[in-house]
């Protein structure tokens, strides 16, 4: 996603910190419990959370919308092309 930083997801950091290596997601999206917005972007505490969530346990807890993620992508698509037209 882009955003206003230079965070990045990092696959390795998130397997050892259980999904917070999702960064870019987070930073993107920085009110949601869920990091790992893709199929292959494993987060365990979003389990946890959602477990503690219907456990009544945790309450207000927040997910990105789907329809927000494609929003998203499509943003940065177009970012990025008039990026490339900037810079050559």
């Amino acid at each position: 996603f882009v955003t206003r930083d230079l965070s990045t997801n990092n696959w390795w950091v998130a397997i050892l910190t259980f999904g917070e290596g999702w960064h870019n997601n987070h930073h993107a999206h920085p009110v949601s419990a869920r990091h790992g917005l893709k199929w292959y972007e494993v987060d365990v505490n979003w389990y946890g959370i959602w477990a503690l969530k219907k456990l009544g346990l945790a309450r207000h807890v927040y997910r990105v919308r789907l329809s927000e993620l494609q929003r998203r992508e499509v943003q940065g698509r177009s970012s990025a092309a008039r990026r490339e037209l900037v810079s050559v």
